[in-house]
């Protein structure tokens, strides 16, 4: 495969000569030497440093939210490439399906360099405790992209080490149970080598045992009919409350105060890319607010496309009168937000769009509504979210539930009213798997993460997800005289949509990606 061929290829030369010079003795130019590749504990913290950022750039940048949020029946876009994924008609040529793909494998083909580089390196060349944070980052980050890997593709090539294949384009995919496994042990790792605390930004035990609750979580249906695995509902619990209870980490009072760029790395993240302004370098910045604010002036930098994006019908009748989380995901007419344009003396949305709404989350403004904060033409270095503590409440909530009707456990209730109380709204004394599926939809909205969920739905009742797909109203309003018109349009998914489809270059280059699953060989 292109991608996969030469991005070990593209990494020796990256590292060998851009960040030499910073933090390495300069090895031969013509050669991959890994065996003096990293000489020190201060060399590992930079190398894994760059695991959070630019690897991620073209899956943060459109793809995270055109299949999250567009498949998921939440982003409503003008945008044809982006609008595929909400009409499920997909092509291998779509340039975001490809970006999504191409970002996921080169985090892991970084993450693979990094850990060869680690386990050829000296170990007197470092402390054994930072060695094994080290690969705990890195394999943290490789478990992380095959998990999304699976649950978007199935059956994906599984690559431990991107040196073996340079010379071999011709890989054999695995069956998604492997990928899928692949993932927890990798995250096992991380979450018995990583710190219990680290500098901010950094991902730590607790993050490794937060997204084990959600793979444990989504895998508990995976090959079942109608019911879920118990040892795996059981084990997402188990690592769900381990976080809760354990951690020290709390969510913040104010749901809105999350999208602040000042609050970048606060108590309730547990995993999130780490951008920073742009500069003369790109790829190493937050692009959303350019796609979502609806208007130029916002920013204030030449960019503020997303006049033509907003919320589905669907979510917009979902919003439950006072909930909080509404106006920090999405602007209606007439909202006003005081912190943008704040020198003026606040923004207010009265847009006729046709969504009849816009994007809020991630908007976060000009350089003079965030003191202290670069922000340039597609670039803020907002944050962006991969896995927060919230989150982690609605999977123990619903690890508990089972594959009951509905619960009143007392602990379940807990959970799932903790996330419901800080948006506002009031605790409820019985809560069933569609409450907290929509509680999940509202609290991550904009987030890239309700497709997710639908997938997970899709494994143990496939009917059921492709019904609830089916019955989303997708459609867009038109404007009488002030007030919108809803006219409504219904999505028409078959089963074989659940599934994206690998890239067309990917195919052709690797064949075998049409052929029939091979197991992967675990190394025990």
């Amino acid at each position: 495969m292109k991608t996969l061929k030469y991005i070990a290829m593209m990494l020796a030369v990256v590292f060998t000569t851009a960040c030499s010079e910073e933090f390495l003795d300069r090895p031969p130019e013509d050669a991959y030497v890994v065996d003096n590749f990293y000489q020190t504990d201060e060399h590992l913290t930079i190398a894994t440093k760059g695991l959070y950022g630019a690897p991620w750039f073209a899956w943060n940048d459109k793809a995270t939210f055109a299949i999250g949020d567009g498949a998921g029946g939440i982003y409503a876009t003008n945008d044809g490439a982006l609008n595929q994924f909400a009409l499920f008609s997909v092509t291998s040529s779509n340039s975001r399906l490809n970006e999504g793909w191409r970002s996921l494998y080169t985090v892991i083909s970084h993450a693979n360099f990094i850990i060869r580089a680690i386990e050829n390196s000296p170990e007197e060349n470092f402390t054994p405790e930072l060695k094994a944070k080290a690969l705990g980052e890195a394999r943290f980050m490789r478990g992380y992209a095959y998990f999304y890997l699976a649950m978007l593709w199935g059956d994906v090539p599984i690559i431990a080490d991107n040196v073996a294949i340079i010379e071999d384009a011709l890989i054999a995919k695995n069956p998604v149970a492997d990928a899928y496994e692949f993932a927890r042990r990798d995250l096992v790792f991380a979450s018995e080598n990583l710190l219990l605390a680290d500098e901010p930004g950094r991902v730590t035990q607790w993050s490794a045992k937060a997204v084990l609750a959600r793979l444990h979580l989504n895998r508990a249906g995976l090959g079942q009919s109608g019911s879920r695995n118990t040892d795996d509902l059981a084990m997402a619990r188990e690592y769900a409350e381990d976080v809760i209870l354990n951690s020290g980490l709390m969510m913040l009072d104010n749901y809105g105060d999350l999208f602040v760029i000042a609050n970048n790395n606060n108590e309730e993240s547990l995993f999130a890319l780490q951008w920073i302004d742009k500069g003369g370098t790109w790829g190493v910045q937050n692009t959303h607010q350019a796609y979502f604010s609806p208007e130029g002036s916002i920013a204030g930098v030449g960019d503020g496309w997303g006049g033509g994006s907003g919320a589905y019908p669907n979510i917009r009748n979902l919003y439950e009168t006072g909930d909080e989380r509404r106006k920090a995901t999405f602007m209606f007419p007439g909202d006003e937000y005081p912190q943008l344009k704040s020198t003026d003396g606040g923004y207010l949305y009265e847009a006729e769009s046709p969504w009849a709404s816009a994007i809020k989350k991630y908007v976060v403004g000009s350089a003079e509504d965030n003191p202290g904060q670069l922000i340039s033409f597609m670039s803020t270095p907002m944050n962006t979210y991969m896995m927060r503590l919230s989150e982690v409440y609605l999977i123990a909530a619903e690890a508990i539930l089972g594959d009951a009707a509905s619960t009143t456990d007392a602990t379940a209730l807990e959970y799932y009213n903790a996330v419901r109380e800080r948006a506002g709204l009031s605790a409820r004394t019985e809560v069933t798997w569609m409450d907290i599926f929509n509680e999940k939809k509202l609290e991550l909205a904009m987030e890239g993460h309700h497709w997710f969920d639908v997938v997970r739905w899709h494994y143990f009742a496939p009917e059921d997800a492709r019904n609830y797909i089916n019955s989303q109203d997708r459609g867009r309003y038109s404007w009488e005289d002030g007030n919108p018109i809803l006219e409504s349009s219904f999505a028409s998914i078959d089963h074989s949509d659940f599934i994206l489809p690998y890239p067309e270059g990917d195919v052709t280059m690797n064949p075998l990606l049409m052929e029939d699953a091979v197991p992967y060989e675990f190394n025990d």
